[in-house]
């Protein structure tokens, strides 16, 4: 139960640095079943982004940037992108790189 508390912290935080920078309705959607999707939020122009968010201590891998991808899909985004508080994998990287999804 800890662990999720600190997850749900972390996506609370990151909700809080997009409104700061200038995204509007940020939702915090993250829990089972949540799609892959931690932070909905709309921007100019009705653009809209899905944001998986993940606070690891260890380097964030390829299973963050799927489920972003799908969840970009599944919620009709125009981007996605991952937000952690370390580092990507090579293998991350190169997906993201790929698939458009920012990190």
């Amino acid at each position: 139960m800890k662990r999720r508390n600190k997850c749900a912290q972390y996506e609370k935080h990151v909700a809080w640095k997009m409104r700061l920078h200038g995204w509007m309705f940020v939702e915090q959607v993250g829990q089972t079943g949540d799609f892959g999707a931690d932070v909905i939020a709309r921007g100019f122009m009705f653009s809209k982004i899905v944001v998986q968010c993940k606070h690891y201590s260890k380097p964030v891998g390829v299973r963050a940037v799927q489920e972003v991808n799908a969840a970009r899909q599944y919620y009709g985004a125009s981007r996605a992108a991952v937000a952690t508080n370390t580092t990507f994998t090579k293998q991350a990287k190169t997906l993201a790189k790929r698939c458009g999804v920012e990190l």
